[in-house]
């Protein structure tokens, strides 16, 4: 399971082949991000922890970019992660726009519709940082490793790229979205338990990512290297 499957065809060239099922893996992929900033805003506690329900799904985010880095390289993930920056606009735009407009006399949850929904741009600004950084850093972890590795042990190359990109994440994203609105130590208990959690459900979901891996590779057929250098500032 961990080790590189022969049978499948090697190419480093994005204009060799034609992916079956990265449109599938993509829209996976943009839901999670857009669930990410409509959860984000919404804090829970369990004990002593202090976290942010999107925890929940962010971490799919990291799941779906490892996936689409393994299978389908670099170039084609790093597309996905600017159509999504482009969605956070989009749905920044609209969701303001939608607390701009007048409400109807019968519609008595503007006050509500505009708390939550206002306190989204600087959720959303936030998760633009960290979501840039954090998934450009874990594609491009997950990219050189598998070089390196000549494709061998994917969980490994999985875990190491959560790690770092995760903790990544977390810093910016929280203390760019909550800092001066909750107390420090509230803010550093956010930092690290989401930097934990994140990374652990990651782990716990690697035996399934591997299987899903697997699974495409066998279906595309193709074992793609990102032997080019990578460039980030590209659609």
């Amino acid at each position: 399971m961990f080790e590189r499957d022969l049978s499948l065809q090697e190419t480093s060239a994005d204009n060799t082949w034609h992916p079956k099922y990265i449109d599938v893996i993509a829209g996976l992929y943009i839901c999670a991000l857009i669930s990410t900033w409509v959860t984000g805003s919404k804090l829970f506690s369990v004990g002593f922890v202090t976290a942010s329900a999107a925890n929940f799904v962010y971490p799919l985010t990291c799941v779906f970019g490892d996936i689409l880095t393994e299978i389908y390289g670099f170039n084609r993930t790093r597309r996905l992660i600017w159509t999504g920056f482009a969605c956070g606009l989009l749905y920044l735009f609209f969701t303001q726009l939608a607390i701009a407009l007048p409400p109807a006399p019968s519609y008595k949850l503007q006050d509500a519709f505009a708390a939550v929904n206002g306190s989204q741009v600087r959720i959303v600004i936030a998760s633009y940082i960290a979501y840039v950084v954090c998934e450009f850093t874990n594609s491009a972890i997950m990219a050189k490793m598998k070089v390196w590795s000549n494709a061998h042990n994917f969980p490994l190359r999985a875990a190491v790229s959560t790690i770092g990109a995760q903790f990544v994440d977390s810093v910016l994203f929280f203390t760019v979205a909550f800092a001066g609105l909750v107390p420090f130590d509230v803010l550093l208990s956010l930092i690290f338990s989401g930097w934990i959690f994140k990374s652990v459900y990651e782990f716990v979901m690697l035996p399934v990512t591997t299987l899903a891996v697997n699974k495409l590779k066998k279906l595309e057929g193709i074992e793609h290297f990102d032997r080019h250098k990578l460039q980030m500032f590209r659609f």
